[in-house]
């Protein structure tokens, strides 16, 4: 009988110790996640990467077709067909292009095909970034990527290409600026904390014709020289009709 009682009561030890361990274990908080901050200023200035923001993808009936092009394109381009040896083949452009907003440096030149038999439009949103395809993660890339300051919204024929010239500001102040060479592809919508005031402020604008130059040193002063914008520089911006 002793040996019963001792038996259970070893029993109950056993079990006791397991079950203040089980606590204990429960007890250790788990690790906190790492978050690795991120950096707004990634593919800027001089600054290695690719720009942050969030994703802009073009409406399911909105195609590209071919590539999105730098330069100027047309009589004025500056290129003698015959003498022109890039890497790419020279193309007479065959319909008109139409200019879009306003920029310094960045010239897209970009075909939008409807895929419906309504006319449609299309709206490149403001702050959308394009980036030169030269560009990889490693490296600042060959060509200025191009921001687009204010929302321009293109008119899309039914079952028709749209020729389209956007116009973009500079975001890289030591490199190329885009030219027939050149081939952009989309990038990010800008999560920049700068730019994102800048383009808040410029959405209820006009297009500021005449004031490229002055929106485009306070764009420089953000993304190649790490600057604030200052109260001088905002108080221009919201002057602007």
């Amino acid at each position: 009988m002793k040996t019963k009682t001792l038996f259970f009561l070893s029993l109950l030890i056993a079990y006791a110790i397991m079950f203040n361990s089980c606590n204990k274990d429960e007890q250790i908080p788990a690790p906190e996640p790492t978050i690795t901050p991120v950096d707004y200023y990634s593919g800027l200035g001089s600054k290695p990467g690719i720009p942050t923001g969030r994703p802009f993808v073009l409406p399911s009936h909105v195609k590209i077709i071919g590539d999105i092009r730098g330069g100027i394109m047309g009589k004025n381009n500056g290129i003698d067909k015959n003498k022109y040896t890039g890497p790419f083949p020279y193309i007479t452009p065959d319909k008109t292009w139409i200019d879009y907003g306003t920029g310094t440096y960045v010239n897209l030149y970009i075909k939008f095909y409807n895929s419906l038999p309504t006319p449609s439009s299309v709206t490149i949103p403001g702050g959308l970034i394009f980036i030169d395809s030269l560009d990889i993660n490693t490296h600042t890339g060959t060509y200025q990527k191009g921001y687009i300051l204010q929302s321009v919204t293109i008119y899309l024929p039914a079952l028709d290409t749209s020729f389209a010239h956007i116009n973009a500001y500079c975001l890289n102040h030591t490199l190329l600026p885009s030219n027939y060479n050149a081939i952009y592809y989309i990038g990010p919508i800008t999560n920049n904390p700068q730019l994102n005031q800048i383009s808040s402020i410029m959405s209820t604008k006009q297009y500021p014709f005449g004031e490229e130059y002055n929106i485009q040193n306070i764009i420089w002063n953000v993304t190649d020289y790490g600057m604030t914008l200052t109260p001088s520089e905002i108080q221009y911006l919201n002057s602007l009709p």
